[in-house]
C-alpha cells in the first residue's frame, strides 16, 4: 500500500456525475466550499470576552494534511478590559478545494499561548484557557493563496518528470490567421442522405462536398471553401444544399443554421492547415516592442501571444505550454528550446505587467514555485466498496500493445485506461483503480498500484494513471488520489508545463462499422494555445486561432456504447461528458473560459464516496456560525458579522491589522514600512534596527502559559525580543501575506468573471477583462 501524502477529501457533486457510457450529461454542481475565505482579522467572542484572530503565518503543511501556523491575537478578557497581544501557535487538519481555491481547516491543537501584559503564571494560564475557549470550534476557511505564498519548494516532495522539449512547428502570421489542426489524415465521416463528409479529426466544423470535392469550413457565423484542405481559402459565395438536410440534432444545430444564412466576413483570415501538432503566432502587423521596465526585455504587444525580444541576445522567446522556445528570426522556422537559458531579465519582470503570468514559467520565480507546489497537492476520494462499479469499453474485443520496457500492455481499442499486468487487468476510471481476472470485468476496488505501473515512461499515452495512487484500503472502502500530472500538468525544471511534450497518436478503426472509430489521447502538449493561469492554479487552454472548441482535435469522439459520435459541444470522452453551453475538454474537465480543472472524482457521487465531503461542505461556513450580516468600520475596513450558536463571531478586513506572531513569542506591527512591538497591554514601541528596544526585548521574556502546550514551538526566546534574526523572519513573513493578499485578490476577481465578459481578472495576465481569443 502506498503511504499518503495527505488525506485531503476532494469535492463531490453527485449532481454533475457524467456517464460515458450512457452519453449522459448534466450540468456540474457548485463547488461546496460555501463561504470563501471571509478576510482578516476575525473576530471571536463569547457575550463577555472578545478575541480577535490575525491572519495566520504558515511555518509548515506536513504531507498538505498538517497545517502548523503562528497566530498575532488581541484579547479583551472581559467587558470594559483593556486589550491584550498575544501569539499562539496551533496545528491543524487541512482539507483543500483547487475549485473554490480555498483550504478547509479543523481540529485545532494550540500548542502554545503567550501573553506579554499578563501580570503572573495564573493570569497566563487564564487568559490561554479563554483564548482556546473563544477559538472558533468549527472549521475555518483559508485562502489556498494566502498559504502558498509562506511555503517553501525545498521542503515540499515534488515529483519531476523528463518531459520532451522538442519544439513544436510554430507558425507566425502577420496578418489575421487561424490555425486548423487535422490529427493525423483526414477520417472523413459520411452523413447520410447527403453527398456531405465530415472531418472528424478536428475541432473546426469542415466538410468535403464529396460531389465537387470542394471543402467548407465554418468560421464562426460565416463560411469559407478551398479547392483542397491545404489549398487557399476564401469566402463561400454559395452553400451546397445539402447542409440543410444535416440531422436534427444538438452537434448540428448551429451548423445548420450558419450555413442557411452565412455571414460574409469582415476580414477574410488566412487559414492553415496542418496534420501535427503545431503553434501560431498572429501579429498585427510588424512586431510593436514595448519595453520592460527595469530590464533589457521588450514585450511584443501586437499579438496576443506570450511574445518577448531579448536587447541581450536579440531573440525572441515565445512561451507556450510552460515551454520557452527561442529564435533570433521570427520568419525563420528555426526554434530552440530556452526555458532553462532565459536571460535573468525575465525574473525582473514586475508582478503588475500585463503579461506577468509568464514568471510561473520562468525558473527560480516565486510565481514558479507556487505553481509547482500547486500542482503537487493531491486531491483525494474515500470510494466505497460495496457502491462503486467501474465499466471498460471496447470496439470489438480487447487489443493489448505492451508498453516497452514495462512489463505493462494497454487496451489500445479502449477509450478507457485499461491495463493488462501479468495475468492480471487494472482499471483506472475517473481517478478510481479498479482490479479484474478479465479484460472485461467484473471489476472491483483495487487495494494498491502494481509497482509496474511507475514503470510506464511520459512518451506513453498511459503515463499520466502514474499520478493516480492508492492512499488508504479498509474492509469497506479504499482512499485515492491524484496530483495534477494526472489531468496534464506536469512539473520539469522547476515550473509547472502543460503535457509532457511527446506526440500520442489518436485511435481510430475503419470496417467493423459503416462509419471510422475514433477518439484522441489522453492530453495534447502543443495545438491549443495552453497557458497557466495564476488566478486559477491550472493551465487554459483553447483560442478563437485553435478553433471554435478550444484547440486540436479534442471535440470528437466515439462512444463505444452507443455507436455514436458526438464533437463541439455536446462532446464526451473518456473522462466525462459536456453539457450544452461553451467548450468542454473530454479529457481532462475544463469547463467553460475559466478553465477550471474539475475535479475526476464528481463522476462517483455521494452514495459512493465517504463522507468527508459533508466535513467540507461544514467547513465552508466555519466562519459564520450562522447567519451573515455585513457592516463598514471606520478605519477604512469592512466586517462580515454572525451571531451562531454559543457565541458571536466575525470575520472582518480592517485598516490596521497588518500585526504579526513573531517566532519568538513577541506581537509585532508593520506600518509604512516600519516595524513595531508590543509591550502586551496595547502601547507600541518601534524597532528600526536589532538592539534598538531593549526594554521591549526584556518584555519578550515574559511568562507563558505551559500547560500541555509546546514551548519549543517558539525560537528564541531566551534572547527574546528583536534582533536580526526576528527582523529577517517578520520581513519574510510580510512579503509573503502580501503576496497571499495580492494572489488572493487575483483569484476572487477572476473568479467573477466570464469567458467573454469584461471585468474581472484577465485570462492572460490581468490587462483587460474576460478571455481574450488570439486572431484579432
Amino acid at each position: 500500500m502506498r503511504r499518503p501524502a495527505c488525506r485531503i477529501i476532494a469535492r463531490f457533486a453527485a449532481a454533475a456525475f457524467m456517464a460515458l457510457a450512457a452519453g449522459q450529461t448534466q450540468e456540474p454542481a457548485a463547488a461546496p466550499g460555501g463561504q470563501p475565505d471571509l478576510g482578516w482579522p476575525r473576530q471571536y467572542d463569547d457575550g463577555n470576552a472578545t478575541l480577535m484572530v490575525y491572519q495566520p503565518q504558515i511555518d509548515a503543511w506536513k504531507d498538505y494534511q498538517t497545517l502548523s501556523a503562528r497566530f498575532a491575537v488581541a484579547l479583551i478578557p472581559s467587558k470594559n478590559a483593556k486589550t491584550y497581544y498575544g501569539a499562539m501557535v496551533v496545528e491543524a487538519g487541512s482539507l483543500v478545494d483547487k475549485g473554490s481555491r480555498s483550504v478547509h481547516l479543523a481540529n485545532f491543537r494550540v500548542t502554545n499561548v503567550r501573553y506579554q501584559g499578563a501580570k503572573d503564571e495564573a493570569e497566563s494560564k487564564r487568559w490561554a484557557d479563554l483564548t482556546a475557549a473563544l477559538w472558533p470550534k468549527q472549521p475555518v476557511t483559508v485562502s489556498l493563496d494566502r498559504i502558498l505564498a509562506y511555503l517553501d519548494p525545498r521542503q515540499v516532495k515534488l515529483r519531476e518528470t523528463k518531459v520532451s522539449m522538442t519544439p513544436p512547428p510554430i507558425l507566425v502570421s502577420y496578418q489575421p490567421a487561424a490555425l486548423v489542426i487535422i490529427d493525423g489524415e483526414p477520417i472523413l465521416l459520411d452523413i447520410e442522405k447527403t453527398n456531405l463528409q465530415k472531418v472528424m479529426n478536428t475541432n473546426w466544423d469542415v466538410f468535403v462536398d464529396k460531389k465537387s470535392g470542394q471543402c467548407y469550413l465554418r468560421d464562426g457565423k460565416s463560411w469559407l471553401t478551398a479547392k483542397g484542405l491545404k489549398e487557399a481559402w476564401s469566402p463561400a459565395k454559395k452553400i451546397p444544399g445539402d447542409f440543410k438536410d444535416l440531422p436534427d440534432t444538438e452537434a448540428y444545430k448551429e451548423i445548420k443554421q450558419t450555413a442557411a444564412a452565412p455571414v460574409a466576413p469582415v476580414t477574410v483570415p488566412l487559414i492553415l492547415v496542418v496534420n501535427k501538432p503545431s503553434e501560431l503566432i498572429v501579429l498585427a502587423g510588424e512586431p510593436s516592442f514595448v519595453p520592460v521596465e527595469g530590464t533589457a526585455l521588450a514585450w511584443i504587444a501586437n499579438t496576443d501571444c506570450d511574445l518577448f525580444y531579448s536587447k541581450a541576445d536579440q531573440s525572441f522567446y515565445f512561451l507556450t505550454s510552460g515551454r520557452w522556445f527561442r529564435t533570433k528570426d521570427l520568419r525563420s522556422s528555426k526554434w530552440e528550446a530556452a526555458t532553462i537559458s532565459l536571460p535573468e531579465d525575465f525574473k525582473k519582470i514586475p508582478a503588475k505587467h500585463p503579461r506577468a503570468h509568464v514568471l510561473a514559467a520562468v525558473p527560480g520565480t516565486r510565481a514558479a514555485e507556487e505553481a509547482v507546489i500547486e500542482a503537487s497537492i493531491p486531491q483525494t476520494a474515500t470510494i466505497d466498496r460495496k457502491t462503486a462499479a467501474g465499466k471498460a469499453e471496447y470496439v470489438g474485443e480487447p487489443e493489448f500493445v505492451e508498453i516497452p520496457g514495462t512489463g505493462v500492455k494497454y487496451a489500445k481499442n479502449s477509450p478507457n485506461d485499461v491495463l493488462q499486468i501479468g495475468g492480471e487487468y487494472y482499471l483506472c476510471l475517473d481517478g478510481v483503480w479498479f482490479k479484474s481476472a478479465s479484460a472485461k470485468g467484473p471489476w472491483a476496488l483495487a487495494d494498491k498500484v502494481p509497482p509496474e505501473v511507475d514503470s510506464i515512461p511520459p512518451d506513453s499515452p498511459k503515463y499520466n494513471v502514474t499520478y493516480v495512487e492508492v492512499y488508504d484500503a479498509t474492509p469497506t472502502s479504499v482512499t485515492y488520489g491524484y496530483t495534477s500530472g494526472y489531468t496534464g500538468m506536469t512539473i520539469s525544471f522547476g515550473v509547472a508545463m502543460w503535457g509532457t511534450g511527446y506526440y500520442y497518436p489518436p485511435y481510430y478503426y475503419y470496417g467493423m462499422y459503416p462509419y471510422p472509430i475514433y477518439w484522441p489521447p489522453p492530453y495534447y502538449t502543443y495545438g491549443m494555445s495552453a497557458w497557466y493561469n495564476p488566478a486559477t492554479g491550472f493551465y487554459g487552454r483553447g483560442s478563437a486561432v485553435y478553433g471554435p472548441y478550444g484547440g486540436y482535435g479534442r471535440a470528437a469522439a466515439y462512444n463505444p456504447s452507443t455507436g455514436s459520435y458526438a464533437w463541439g459541444r455536446t462532446a464526451w470522452g473518456p473522462y466525462g461528458a459536456a453539457a450544452q453551453g461553451g467548450f468542454y475538454n473530454p479529457n481532462t474537465g475544463a469547463w467553460g473560459g475559466t478553465y477550471r480543472a474539475s475535479n475526476g472524482y464528481q463522476a462517483w457521487g455521494q452514495s459512493v464516496v465517504g463522507k468527508g465531503d459533508q466535513w467540507a461542505r461544514t467547513a465552508g461556513y466555519a466562519d459564520s456560525r450562522g447567519a451573515v450580516g455585513v457592516a463598514k468600520g471606520s478605519g477604512g475596513g469592512k466586517a462580515i458579522a454572525a451571531a451562531g450558536e454559543g457565541g458571536h463571531g466575525f470575520a472582518a478586513r480592517t485598516g490596521s491589522g497588518d500585526i504579526y506572531a513573531g517566532r519568538d513569542g513577541n506581537v509585532y506591527k508593520r506600518e509604512n514600512g516600519q516595524w513595531y512591538q508590543n509591550s502586551g497591554s496595547g502601547s507600541w514601541s518601534a524597532v528600526d534596527r536589532p538592539g534598538t528596544s531593549g526594554q521591549q526585548a526584556r518584555a519578550g521574556q515574559a511568562r507563558a502559559n505551559t500547560s500541555g502546550m509546546d514551548r519549543a514551538a517558539f525560537e528564541g526566546r531566551s534572547g527574546g525580543g528583536w534582533n536580526q534574526g526576528t527582523a529577517q523572519q517578520m520581513n519574510r513573513d510580510a512579503a509573503a501575506r502580501q503576496r497571499g493578499n495580492y494572489n488572493t485578490q487575483r483569484s476572487s476577481g477572476f473568479s467573477g468573471s466570464s469567458a467573454g465578459g469584461g471585468g474581472g481578472w484577465a485570462s492572460r495576465g490581468g490587462s483587460g477583462g474576460g478571455f481574450r481569443g488570439r486572431r484579432r
